[in-house]
Formats: C-alpha cells, sequence, structure tokens
C-alpha cells in the first residue's frame, strides 16, 4: 500500500501486543522505527530501530526523550500513540490516584507526544494514528475509567484533525475489540473481566474470536500510508463486529 523504505515511525508505546506488532509491521516495510515504553529496561540504539525507556505520562520524561531522538533524527513522518492501561474497578472502588494514572497513560501521553511531534510532522507532511477503542463507543460495568479515556481519544483525534488539516497533517485514530495481547490476558488473571470470563468476551465478537495485535498492525500502516491519503478525523473500526449488535 505504501513504500515505508526510510521512513521515520516513532511508536509511543510499543514494547508488546499492538505496539510491538506495529512496529515490526513498519520495519519489515521499509520503515526506521522508534519506540518509546516505559517497559524497557534500557534504551537500545540501533541501525533500524532506537528503543527508550519513557514514562509517557510524565512530561519532562517525555520531553527528554524526544530531545534524546531529535539528536539521532532529523525528521518524523509518523506517531502512532498507542500507550494504554486498564483498570477493572467500579466507580467507588475508583481511587483518585487509579483515575489520574488511566487519563495520563490513556489521554495525557498521546497531548505530550502530539505536541513535541507536531513541528517535524507538519515539516514532512506526516500524519499521527492513535489508539482508542471499540469502548469510545458502548460502555463497559466496573470499566469507566478505560471507557472515558477511550472515548476521549476519539474527540481528541477529530479535533486535533481540524487544527492540523491546513497543515497536511492526517490524524486518526484505530479503535480495537478485544486483541489477542498481555494487556487483555492480565484481565482474567483469577477473575472475571468486566464482561465475564474470557469465553463471554469471545462471544461478544460476532467474528467468534479475539484479534491478533498484527491485524490492528495492518490497519495503523492503511491509516498511516497513502492508500488513505484523503481520511483524516476517522475511527476506524476493528472489533470483529463487537459494536453492530
Amino acid at each position: 500500500m505504501t513504500d515505508w523504505q526510510g521512513k521515520k515511525v516513532l511508536i509511543a508505546g510499543g514494547a508488546s501486543g499492538i505496539g510491538a506488532a506495529t512496529a515490526e509491521a513498519y520495519r519489515r516495510a521499509g520503515a526506521v522505527t522508534a519506540v518509546f515504553d516505559i517497559a524497557y529496561a534500557a534504551d537500545t540504539i540501533a541501525e533500524d530501530r532506537i528503543e527508550l525507556a519513557v514514562d509517557l505520562a510524565d512530561a519532562a520524561a517525555v520531553e527528554a526523550a524526544f530531545e534524546r531522538l531529535w539528536a539521532h533524527w532529523d525528521a518524523l513522518d509518523v506517531l502512532v500513540n498507542n500507550a494504554g492501561v486498564e483498570l477493572v474497578a467500579s466507580l467507588e472502588e475508583t481511587s483518585e490516584a487509579a483515575w489520574d494514572r488511566v487519563m495520563n497513560v490513556n489521554l495525557k501521553s498521546m497531548f505530550l507526544c502530539c505536541k513535541a511531534a507536531l513541528p517535524r510532522l507538519k515539516a514532512s507532511g506526516g500524519n499521527i494514528v492513535n489508539t482508542a477503542s471499540q469502548l469510545a463507543f458502548v460502555g463497559a460495568a466496573s470499566f469507566t475509567a478505560y471507557t472515558a479515556s477511550k472515548a476521549a481519544v476519539v474527540n481528541f483525534t477529530r479535533s486535533l484533525a481540524l487544527e492540523t488539516a491546513a497543515a497536511g497533517v492526517r490524524v486518526n485514530c484505530v479503535c480495537p475489540g478485544a486483541i489477542d495481547t498481555p494487556l487483555l490476558r492480565r484481565q482474567f488473571t483469577g477473575r472475571l473481566g468486566p464482561q465475564g470470563s474470557l469465553d463471554d468476551l469471545v462471544g461478544m465478537h460476532p467474528l467468534g474470536r479475539l484479534g491478533r495485535p498484527e491485524e490492528i498492525a495492518a490497519c495503523i500502516l492503511f491509516l498511516s500510508g497513502g492508500a488513505a491519503s484523503f481520511v483524516t478525523g476517522s475511527a476506524m473500526l476493528a472489533d470483529g463486529g463487537y459494536t453492530i449488535h
């Protein structure tokens, strides 16, 4: 769909799951990738990739990470905002600190990364893809903080797309259903998730299975590529049919 040879792509939140699959997909297509993630034990600087340990909810840490990145890169073509955490708790059980953590990782990190990256993206005519969720559009009991954060991502995407359209920067988001990642599996460790058992959750998807990280990576590459050149401000559902019934 797009020749990514030599393009520079930053994935914020890419050490595992959808982010890791996305970084790998870009590299296979010829791009050079950088990944910011708090999960890294140490930084890696290689010819085809840069991996930096970054707390994406911390403004000073994000600013420092971009300074380190610009020491190696003079341009940026794509920013993928994929950092995310979940919280399974009723509203009455949710502490202020827990609420703030979900909002800071899932939403504030996008604000920080977009603000830092936009000058380079405007210079390259690049674009942004944010990771939201099918739960941006439907509710889930004991998942209030998460669903609120993901609904905010959708409108953040739409509004930023309006701001940047004149500069030639497209902004879209992908809204995955249940994807088979460590983040999802942790919900069901010794307990029921907000939608019941794992089998219950699978049953909510008309396609009858969990999604795969590489399937969402393919959506992200599409949205950031030339085949989607007339697409901005969109929220692409990739949810196995979860929201259609």
